[in-house]
């Protein structure tokens, strides 16, 4: 049975895939089964490190802000040149004597 966008419902696909599972021997019927295992842990263990990847990274993206927000600013900041290539303004005194 198709739906609206001409596709099979999950329904009648579960049930194409129990009656292909059901026409397997036992063996071919094991091995699916181990392999679907398989599957399913290494995408769970895929999920679960990305969650505690992404955990980690807002707790140190949070720290290290913090960190930021909290030290004095030192030397020139991104968009500034160093001290040494700084320029005197036009019109200022000079050292040279």
């Amino acid at each position: 049975m198709a739906d609206s966008n001409g596709k099979t419902s999950s329904h009648d696909e579960y049930r194409r895939t129990r009656d292909t599972f059901n026409k397997m021997n036992v063996e071919q019927q094991a091995t699916f089964l181990v392999e679907a295992t398989a599957s399913m842990v290494a995408r769970g263990v895929e999920e679960a490190g990305r969650a505690v990847a992404d955990g980690l990274s807002d707790v140190f993206g949070a720290r290290k802000q913090a960190k930021r927000r909290s030290e004095p600013r030192r030397g020139p900041g991104p968009a500034e040149p160093e001290t040494a290539q700084q320029r005197r303004p036009r019109g200022g005194t000079s050292d040279a004597a």
